[in-house]
């Protein structure tokens, strides 16, 4: 290529990459956008409380660390003594407890368990070293749980225990006992699911949702040796879930 030529090329070139340089920087584009917010977002939830009642006496689970109450008044409010040295000797023996579900939302699940369940001697008693036969155990104590109405004098479901037709329970047997009801397992309580049949309990939050229960512990046998100057002990744990 001639030198005149190789010069008109160059100079070709360089007007080209002046006339990019000018497109690149000085031209504009559009830009195009579009939004939108969802305002105000919260997260709440509400509260499961369970109240649980005998007599006078009413403790509550909200007055406990987490929700959980023992009971005994060492982290909550003190709940009241089922049985307060009842005297088994005689036959069966029977306590009333209310429950309720004192919060917000409703509970799907009522369950409870046995804990701590012992037998031994009653030290209080005179000749307390006294004892006759083999001691019972607390698979020889016997126990039923029926729903009741609110004065505690009408059957309303079978919750635990032998039933003869799911509102009424049958007296105490060895198929429901201290021992079967233990823990740390938790049982279901049963209620009437709308037809007559047992559907594990639930407990809808409100006072006018209060479920009423008569507990029954019945001994193997009654006025049997074995049973003079004994002395049985045991927790009873009341549980709700969400």
């Amino acid at each position: 290529m001639s030198r005149k030529r190789l010069k008109q090329y160059l100079l070709l070139l360089m007007a080209i990459g002046v006339i990019a340089v000018a497109m690149t920087g000085g031209s504009t584009f559009a830009s195009f956008s579009a939004q939108v917010t969802n305002p105000g977002n919260t997260f709440v939830s509400g509260t499961l409380f369970l109240h649980d009642t005998s007599g006078a006496t009413t403790c509550t689970s909200e007055s406990a660390s987490l929700n959980v109450n023992p009971g005994d008044g060492s982290n909550g409010d003190n709940c009241a003594v089922l049985f307060n040295g009842a005297d088994l000797s005689g036959g069966p023996v029977t306590a009333h407890l209310a429950l309720q579900d004192a919060g917000t939302i409703d509970a799907s699940a009522l369950m409870f368990s046995v804990d701590n369940c012992t037998v031994g001697n009653n030290s209080t008693s005179t000749g307390s070293s006294v004892t006759f036969g083999t001691a019972p155990t607390c698979g020889d104590l016997y126990m039923t749980i029926q729903q009741t109405n609110s004065s505690y004098s009408t059957d309303v479901f079978c919750a635990y225990g032998p039933t003869t037709n799911n509102t009424d329970c049958n007296a105490p047997d060895n198929t429901a006992t201290l021992a079967t009801a233990g823990g740390p397992t938790l049982h279901a309580l049963q209620m009437n699911d709308g037809s007559g049949n047992p559907t594990p309990a639930n407990l809808v939050h409100g006072a006018a949702n209060t479920k009423y229960y008569v507990i029954t512990i019945a001994p193997s046998v009654a006025s049997d040796n074995t049973l003079q100057n004994r002395a049985v002990s045991f927790d009873m744990t009341w549980h709700i879930d969400q």
